[in-house]
């Protein structure tokens, strides 16, 4: 996670693990516990505004087509609904191409400099978007605009997971994603906004919506370049004590040190481990209900009798709600823990609104059910928990993020053709696909829980000792090698 310049301070290979372990164990405690909190509350203010700021505008400039389309781009490009439809799924295919390759290479690299470049990139690709004159324009530049935000979602999650002990990503992630419920209801808001601009030097209102976000993402970018710091190894925001304070918490917690680098077994061990692959199938099936619904609910609140701009701002309410709970799903499982009866919990709520949406003709309660279909973000942000948190060395983790992301956006390709035009105004098989795919969700993720249940158990069975899932082992002074999570030392996240 350094140059090679850097070095741990207590990487030494001279010193026994226990020695180590003691060591920083003693360095932990011999902080002011103030010292401690003005730490972390100087990181969050130095990293969580860069990575909400990017996420919100990475959201919004690949949703903002459901609002131009309902403010004028169909009409005026002259879209055929499966042409509509084809725009917002091969977006995923060029997410789903550079993925995996992009984490790596930002492990390879650094987020320091990958991160704004990518940004940068994509909103100068957004803005270009006001020059499409036709379907196929349309289709070629949303492929370009998936590949370059391709490997901004698996990136940023790796970076906060590198300055983040697990027991407090919780917090971060349910505020980072949460942002994906402001971009429905800002979003909407923004572009609300940006359209009456329209006929301004002679472009249309849904061609302006795209310029400005587009630039406005293109400085968020330039800014990030500016104030973005890689690692806490390397962070100049940072005194001495406090870097060594956040250093000896990761230790702590994942057995990662500073001087780590570079490490093609842990690479590999990420393709070749079963979980992966579970996790990439749980990802598919939590994101297309995630994706056909921000890209398609203004279209779909047509279906209750709004029209242009009220349908816009219509679907913004319940993204309000959205905001809300995951805020409150992710404090709730750094307090309690439990992350499988978070994602669990949520998953069924939003099937249950599901059901009614497919059942019930009544207006009101079909809009209210939009509310309850928020629960939807709860699981997202706690897969981006759980998954960090049972990916153990970094180089794996990057690596395994990456495909677990790539694979599972596959889902992506699928979620723009499931609210159909042929299908409105109700969208019963719409609804239908989306609980197929919790159901999907529910299977994969009990499966994962229970080989992590098993697994620590006859970890702990082997070492003979009881350890409580709520309190995971001090693994300072531990060295994982290529075993990674894999570790006899190592217990998973429940």
């Amino acid at each position: 996670m350094t140059t090679k310049g850097d070095v741990s301070p207590y990487a030494s290979s001279a010193r026994s693990s226990a020695d180590v372990k003691e060591e920083a164990q003693v360095a932990l405690e011999q902080f002011d516990p103030e010292l401690v909190k003005k730490t972390w509350r100087r990181v969050d203010w130095h990293i969580m505004p860069i990575a909400v700021w990017l996420y919100l505008a990475s959201y919004i400039d690949r949703a903002n087509i459901g609002n131009a389309k309902v403010l004028g781009m169909a009409t005026s490009l002259h879209l055929t609904p499966n042409q509509y439809n084809w725009a917002l799924s091969i977006f995923f295919i060029g997410y789903v191409v550079f993925e995996t390759p992009s984490n790596i290479l930002l492990r390879k690299l650094s987020p320091r400099w990958y991160i704004p470049a990518l940004t940068v990139i994509w909103g100068l690709i957004c803005a270009l978007f006001a020059t499409v004159k036709s379907a196929s324009g349309l289709l070629a530049i949303r492929f370009f605009l998936g590949l370059a935000e391709a490997g901004f979602l698996p990136g940023i999650i790796y970076w906060l997971s590198c300055w983040y002990p697990r027991s407090v990503l919780g917090r971060r992630f349910g505020v980072l994603y949460s942002t994906v419920s402001l971009t429905g209801a800002f979003g909407g808001l923004l572009a609300t906004a940006i359209h009456s601009l329209d006929g301004a030097h002679g472009i249309a209102g849904w061609q302006w919506i795209f310029i400005v976000e587009g630039c406005i993402t293109a400085g968020f970018g330039l800014i990030a370049a500016v104030v973005m710091s890689a690692y806490p190894a390397t962070a100049k925001f940072l005194s001495e004590e406090e870097r060594r304070v956040i250093l000896l918490t990761n230790e702590a917690d994942r057995a990662e040190k500073a001087a780590e680098g570079f490490n093609g077994k842990q690479i590999k061990s990420a393709f070749t481990d079963w979980r992966t692959y579970v996790w990439a199938l749980v990802y598919i099936s939590i994101y297309i209900p995630v994706y056909s619904v921000i890209l398609s609910l203004p279209s779909v609140v047509t279906g209750l009798g709004y029209k242009g701009t009220r349908a816009t701002l219509m679907a913004c309410p319940p993204y309000g709600l959205g905001f809300i709970i995951v805020l409150l799903a992710g404090w709730s499982a750094d307090r309690y823990g439990r992350l499988f009866y978070h994602y669990l919990g949520a998953v069924i709520v939003t099937m249950v609104a599901l059901i009614v949406l497919m059942i019930v003709e009544n207006l009101v309660v079909r809009y209210i059910m939009f509310f309850f279909i928020m629960f939807m973000f709860i699981p997202v942000s706690i897969v981006w928990v759980w998954l960090t948190a049972n990916l153990a060395g970094p180089n794996k983790r990057a690596a395994g993020m990456g495909l677990v992301f790539s694979v599972g956006n596959i889902g992506g390709t699928v979620s723009g053709q499931i609210y159909r035009a042929e299908w409105a105004p109700r969208y019963v098989q719409g609804h239908a696909i989306n609980l197929a795919c919790y159901v999907i969700a529910i299977v994969a993720g009990t499966t994962l829980w229970w080989s992590y249940k098993a697994d620590n158990l006859r970890r702990d069975r082997a070492a003979n000792q009881t350890v409580k899932r709520t309190n995971p082992l001090d693994l300072s002074g531990e060295d994982l090698g290529d075993l990674g999570d894999r570790h006899p030392s190592f217990r998973y996240y429940l």
